[in-house]
Parts: C-alpha cells; structure tokens; sequence
C-alpha cells in the first residue's frame, strides 16, 4: 500500500500542483512570522547586550511590578553618584542622562524612522559602547556628536550645522563627532552632548532613572551589587546588569508575541482556506478514481488501506509543501524585514530558522493536509466495490439541504450569542464565540444558498451570451457542495476585506464626528504621538496677540482602585473655550480643588459617583484617596478620567512633561490666515510640532487608518491568491472529468471560444457567489463589531459601498484570471479523443 500510495502521488502529480501550492502559502505565512519574529528578538537581544557592555550592576528606583511604563517608575536623585562612586569594589559609576533629541536634517525637517525612538545621551569618553570616528567629543550646549546612521539618513556631516529640538528646547547646533554604537540600534536616531548639557537638558529636576556601575577587576557582579545595596537609600535598588537585561528581554518578549500572534492569524485564515482546496481535490479526484479504488477492493484491500493509502498521499503532499513552505517562509521573512527596515525599523540581518520553526512548520503542514483529506477519504474507504464501479458519485438534493438547516442552526446560535454578548455592555468572549458560529454556520449552509445566489450573478451572462450562459450556470449549478467548498475560500478572505472596511470607515467617521461636535478650537497642535509637544510651545502660543485659550492636553498614568485608566490633565477654563464637555454632575471647576473627574462609563462600570473617594495611583507618587468631583459624558479627546493640573506636575518628572495635543481658539473676527501662518513659524523649530485645522487633523487620522488598512490587505491578499488557486483547481478537474462532454459538445458545433467563454463564466459565476456571501457576511460583522465599540469611542457607523463594490468587481476579475489555464486546457482537446473518453 505504501508503493500505491506514492505512486499515486506521482501519478497525480500535475493534479495535486495547485494543491501543494496552497499548502506552501500558507506555510510559508507560518515559517515567516516566526523567522521574522527571532530576527528582530535578535536584534533587540544583540541591542540589549551592546548598552550593558561594560556595566556590572545598575543602580534603580524599585520595580513597581503594577507599573508598566517607564515614565510612571520613581527616579532617583543625581547625587546619588558620590556615594556609589565611593563604594569599595567600583571603578566607574556615571548616572544615565538620556531623553529627547531629535535633529533637523538637511532639508529642515525632523530626521525620524518610522515609529523609532530620537534619542539623546550624554557622551562618556570611557563609554565602551560608544567609539568616536570622526571629530571631537562635544563640548557646551551647542555642540553635538551624532550616530553614523543618523548622519546618512539626515544627510549631514561633521562640521554642519543644525537645527535640533534638544530635551524641550531647540536650539541650533553644530555636528563636532561621529559616533559607532557597537551594536544595533533597531531604527533609533542617537545624538550625544557634552555631561553638563545633557544634566540640564534631560535632569533639570536633579532626577535621573539609573545608574550604571561597573566593577573593579577581581569584583564579581553579584558582590558588587550586595555592597551597592547597603548604602543605597530607601525606594533605590541594585540588580546586576545580567538580571535587568533578563528583564528587559522578558518585556520585549512578550511585546514581541504580539506581532507572532498577529502574523500567526493570518497565517491560520491562509491555512483555513487551503483547507478548502484540499478537501475539494480529494472529494474531486476520488470521484475520478472510483473505478481505480473499487479494483483494489476487489482484489482484496481492506477500507481501512484505502483509508491510509488516499490520507498517505495527503500526508506526502503536505510534508513536500510544508517544506517547501519552510524555505519559502525564509524569503518572506527577509521580505517583511525589509519591508520595516524601509520605516526605519533596522533589524539584524540574520534569519534564524529554529528547531522550533522547522517541527511547526512540518507538523502544521501535514495536520492540515490529512485532516482536509479525511472526509474524502473516508467516503472512499465505505464505498463497495460494486458501487464504486459507477461513473459518478451523485450529490443529492436531500444532502444539500440537510447540511442547509444545519448550517441554519448554527448561525442562529451564532446570532443569540451575539445578542447576548452585546446586551449588557459589550462581552467579547461572547461576541467572539457568536461570530464565530455565524461564519460556520454560513459555510456549512452555503450549499443551500448556491441555486439562488448563482442564479442570479449569472443572469447577465445568461442575456449576453444567451446558450453559453446557461450552459456554464448549469455547470455550477450541478454539484452545488463543490461550488460552494471552491468559492468558500473566497468569501472567508472578502468577509474579512469587508468587515474591516465597515470598521475603517467608521473609525474615520467617528474622527470627523468628534472634531464636529467635541471640538470648538479653530487649531490644533500635534506631534504625531511619538514625543510630546513641548510645555513652551503653550507659553510662546499664549503671548501670540488674537488668541483666547490654549488647551495643553498632557497624557498621565494612572490607576484607581487597580483599574489602568486612560487620563489626562488639562486648565478647566482652557478645556471649556476649546472642548465641548458635557457634565452628567459635578462640575469641571472641582479640578481646581484637587478633585478627579472621570468619564460615566468608567463611573458606571465601578459603581462610583460623585464624591466618591477612590484609592488612586498617579505617575511616580504613592497610591492615595482621591474624590470624584464630577462625572462627564464620554469623550475622546480628553479620555476616561481628568486629573488636576498641579497632581499632574507633581506626579509626572519635569524631562517627561508635555502635551500630546495643543487645541487654540481664536477671538472672533481674528485673521486665522495670519494666525496660521504666525503658528507655524512659532513651532517650526520645535520639529516635530505641525499645525492644522480641525479638517486636516481628520484627514490625518484618516491617513493612518488607510494605511493599517492597507497592511492588513496586504496580509489578507495570501488568502485570496490561494482562493483563485483553488478556483482554478478545481475547475481544471472539472474539465478533466467533464472531458467526455466537453467533447459531445464541441462536436455538435460549440466553437472554442463560446467553450472558453463558457468555462470562463463558470469562474466568475463562482467568484461572484464567494463574493457576495463574503461581503454580505462581512458587513453584517462588520456592523455588530462597530456596535461593540460604541463606548470606545466608535460612535458612528459607516458603510463603505464604494469599496464593497470594489471587492465584488475584484472578484469577478480574479474569476476571470482563474479560468485563463482550466480554459485554455480544455479548448486544446481532442474532439474525436475526448469523446470516446470513459
């Protein structure tokens, strides 16, 4: 059996083609998002290394292990360094000065790489990590020393001058040194200034996060850090270098599982549509082998070895694409490497393959195959020999219509659960769950919907071309379980092309409906979110003659009662002139008197009301009582909770102060031509600070989401490659077992181009029902997922029609390219061979 099994392979070879081209795709998803995923776990391992060379123990603020981010962790006083620089056993001890520094390039704006950091240190001649290549070091705060890849990627050299945004200061400087950081550094821009530059421009409270202690020859780490530990003072610990970078690769671990996961899903729906692909092979080519199958039953082989013969050659398919999937995986992971490396995220050239990787890969591959190949397997395996010996096997109207009410069933399930999770809140386990029903309960009954909705995207071929129409809707309508399995793997791929339009769309929506009913300023300053605007940018718009108000809206952590929340601190007189927020009670003068506000969900959510007193972590301080003074109506601009502008400087080191928005009103009849143009000149030299009105800031909004949108296209477009792989597929076995007929056909007068076109309208016929199960499903989800995230903010919905029939039109194309080879095959046949075929 095992001879048969490969020969059956090899003799089918040409037929299980497309097939172990599914199986390779999606393969090739699941190698690369792990290659891709231990590559930049390299680079940051490599990066991680390179800052702690030369360092034995680093001195700290105790962990707040409920702390997640670093600007909410304790830092320490700068003097601290006498001590420690006097500890028996240390050699160097130097406080880590770093903070914001981002430089102007040659074409005078901001030299940044992607969603990479712009960094500033202060320079250490006996830094080991740090060689200077070119220059001096700098000396005053207007002088730099710059990385060589910041130097090629601003475009400037050694001896030119600058413009740099400096901590929150800019300042014009000149480029003394260039610099090698022994290591990568993952797309970051670095510039380096003189120790006491960098004091004030990134510890001008006197605070540093850490220090970096190195031992003295004979010293090991561990004894080091345990001397550290004794004169350390309260709320500062000592972690040798080894423990802290354990921890820093954990963080980034995890951070890391993440991009895993997302590219992991993807490569699951790949690998859930080439399911669909093997099934109909297998189911297509036992019917073809009946006769083949019944003669080794009736020469003694038992179910059970035509069982394993036909899983056999599902496994031999799966373990040749699985390993060509691997190899192809590696491509792709270089692609997508390259890929961030064009948004400046640079990682390590190495593509590791690990055990790991290889053993997945295989096992993933095989599982898939075996599993699609079960059921034609099985049906093979029951049939007698003396029914086996029939031409065909016939699909009943009964077997279609059972599998209709099943699949029923379980969408309506899929619907009640869905009304459940969304009935009280939204619960997105339930949702989940229900969406899920709903998708397989469509599947399991598109069979049912196959005879109206084929009948009616093939009306229009039917009137145009009159005969060949109806003929190739016939052929579809003829095994409606095979249409509906090949055009399956379509509609998975569009139904999630057109729920992610829906919530695309209404995200953008619901921008736009902010800005038109939260936002009464006339501009709005920003920063991208990758630093934070200035304090002074706020003092310098103040004093500009014809402005009202500046709201400075500055983000903070913090947590009540265990809850993370998403606050922020803003003057209550410049939030009411330049943001519409309603209050339920309370009022936002309460800020004034130390009091916390916070939004009705969060209150509702927690049982809290006004005047309730709420345990509450902010930034850096201890956790204490804080009383709710008001409670407002949802809002996006100024998130879950607002705390009191003097909690907000207390609580949040003065280096990390900023705003993430600046909205300004204007006085009426003020020239807002003017003002633009005064404002944009005021920010210009702080970088990364960009002016726009309440429309541009939407289509900025806007911009961002199209081009997630467009990633995730990108990533949903495997899935369709291998839907219209199996479009061909299995019309190319269609044609095989319809070789007789095909032939009757084209001898009673049927031309070869009405016999393409025919094969032609079969494809799109078939596309066009994927496509329409999928956009209709996809809206539907797409919909119910919009409602869900109501309270999050997306309040508006909106139906993308003009990309819905988009995807629908692509459908009918990618119908089209599909029959191009089934076509062409079955124009080229022999007329008087194809008709004494058996």
């Amino acid at each position: 059996m095992l001879r048969l099994t490969l020969k059956g392979v090899r003799g089918h070879l040409g037929r299980f083609l497309l097939t172990l081209s599914a199986v390779t795709l999606g393969i090739a998803f699941v190698a690369g998002s792990f290659v891709l995923t231990d590559s930049l776990q390299s680079t940051f391992d490599d990066l991680i290394e390179s800052m702690a060379e030369g360092v034995d123990v680093t001195v700290r603020s105790d962990r707040d292990a409920n702390v997640t981010s670093d600007a909410a962790q304790p830092r320490l006083p700068l003097d601290l360094e006498r001590s420690l620089a006097g500890v028996d056993g240390v050699t160097r001890a130097v406080p880590d000065l770093q903070g914001v520094a981002v430089l102007a390039g040659k074409d005078g704006t901001a030299v940044r790489a992607g969603g990479a950091p712009s960094i500033g240190y202060a320079y250490f001649p006996d830094d080991p990590a740090i060689e200077l290549l070119d220059g001096r070091a700098p000396q005053g705060p207007n002088e730099v020393a710059v990385l060589t890849s910041t130097l090629d990627r601003a475009r400037l050299a050694v001896g030119d001058t600058t413009t740099a945004l400096i901590g929150s200061t800019p300042r014009t400087v000149t480029i003394v040194g260039e610099v090698s950081f022994d290591g990568p550094t993952a797309g970051a821009t670095l510039t380096l200034l003189d120790r006491e530059s960098a004091t004030k421009a990134f510890s001008p409270d006197g605070l540093v996060p850490s220090f970096s202690v190195t031992a003295a020859p004979g010293v090991s780490p561990e004894t080091l850090r345990d001397r550290l530990g004794a004169v350390l003072p309260a709320g500062a610990e000592a972690v040798t270098t080894k423990d802290a970078a354990e921890e820093m690769r954990k963080e980034i671990e995890d951070a890391l599982g993440f991009v895993t996961t997302f590219l992991l899903v993807f490569a699951g729906i790949s690998l859930f549509v080439g399911a669909f692909i093997i099934f109909n092979t297998f189911t297509m080519l036992v019917g073809q082998r009946t006769r083949e199958l019944a003669l080794l039953r009736a020469i003694g082989a038992l179910r059970a070895q035509v069982l394993r013969m036909v899983l056999g050659e599902a496994l031999v398919i799966g373990l040749i694409g699985a390993g060509l999937g691997l190899g192809l995986g590696v491509g792709l992971a270089g692609g997508l490497q390259g890929m961030l490396q064009s948004f400046g995220m640079e990682a390590s050239g190495d593509l590791p393959v690990e055990t790991r990787t290889v053993i997945i890969s295989l096992v993933v591959g095989m599982l898939v195959t075996t599993i699609s190949a079960a059921i034609p397997a099985a049906r093979a395996s029951r049939a007698a020999p003396v029914e086996g010996l029939r031409d065909d096997i016939v699909v009943t109207p009964k077997g279609v219509r059972v599998r209709g009410v099943i699949g029923l069933v379980k969408a309506a399930a899929g619907v009640a659960v869905l009304a459940v999770g969304l009935r009280d809140g939204t619960e997105w386990l339930l949702v989940g769950a229900g969406a899920i029903l709903i998708v397989l309960g469509v599947l399991v009954a598109a069979p049912l919907a196959t005879r109206p909705v084929v009948r009616l995207v093939a009306a229009p071929f039917v009137l145009l071309t009159g005969v060949v129409g109806r003929l190739a809707r016939e052929n579809s309508l003829r095994n409606p379980r095979r249409t509906a399995a090949t055009a399956t793997a379509l509609t998975i791929g569009l139904t999630l092309m057109a729920g992610l339009s829906v919530i695309a769309e209404s995200t953008k929506a619901s921008v736009a409906d902010i800005v038109a009913n939260e936002v009464t300023a006339d501009f709005v300053l920003e920063s991208g979110g990758m630093v934070p605007i200035p304090p002074a940018v706020a003092t310098e718009v103040e004093r500009m003659t014809g402005v009202t108000a500046v709201a400075a809206i500055s983000q903070v952590d913090l947590s009540m009662d265990g809850t993370d929340v998403w606050a922020a601190s803003a003057d209550p007189e410049d939030i009411t002139s330049t943001v519409r927020v309603t209050m339920r009670s309370g009022s936002l003068r309460s800020l004034d008197d130390g009091r916390v506000l916070v939004n009705e969900t969060l209150a509702e959510d927690n049982g809290w009301t006004l005047g309730s007193t709420v345990p509450t972590k902010v930034g850096v301080l201890d956790s204490r009582p804080l009383t709710i003074g008001g409670i407002f109506k949802d809002s996006q601009l100024v998130g879950e909770a607002l705390v009191p502008q003097p909690l907000y400087e207390e609580a949040v080191p003065l280096p990390n102060r900023g705003s993430v928005a600046m909205l300004i009103t204007a006085k009426d009849g003020a020239d807002l031509a003017a003002m633009r143009a005064d404002l944009a000149a005021l920010v210009k030299p702080f970088l990364v600070v960009s002016v726009q009105t309440g429309e541009e800031f939407v289509d900025g909004e806007a911009a961002e989401v199209n081009q997630i949108l467009t990633i995730l296209y990108v990533l949903l477009a495997l899935s369709i490659v291998i839907a219209v792989l199996g479009i061909i597929n299995t019309l190319a076995l269609s044609v095989l077992e319809r070789t007789r007929e095909i032939g009757l056909l084209r001898a009673v007068g049927l031309a070869r181009g009405q016999l393409f076109r025919m094969i032609t309208i079969e494809s799109v016929a078939t596309a066009l029902f994927g496509a329409v199960l999928g956009a209709v499903l996809g809206l539907g989800l797409g919909i119910v997922l919009q409602r869900g995230l109501v309270e999050d903010g997306l309040e508006v919905l909106s139906i993308p029609w003009s990309q819905l029939s988009i995807v629908v039109a692509g459908a009918a194309v990618a119908g089209i390219v599909a029959a191009v080879l089934p076509a062409w095959r079955a124009v080229r046949l022999d007329v008087l061979r194809a008709v004494t075929t058996e």
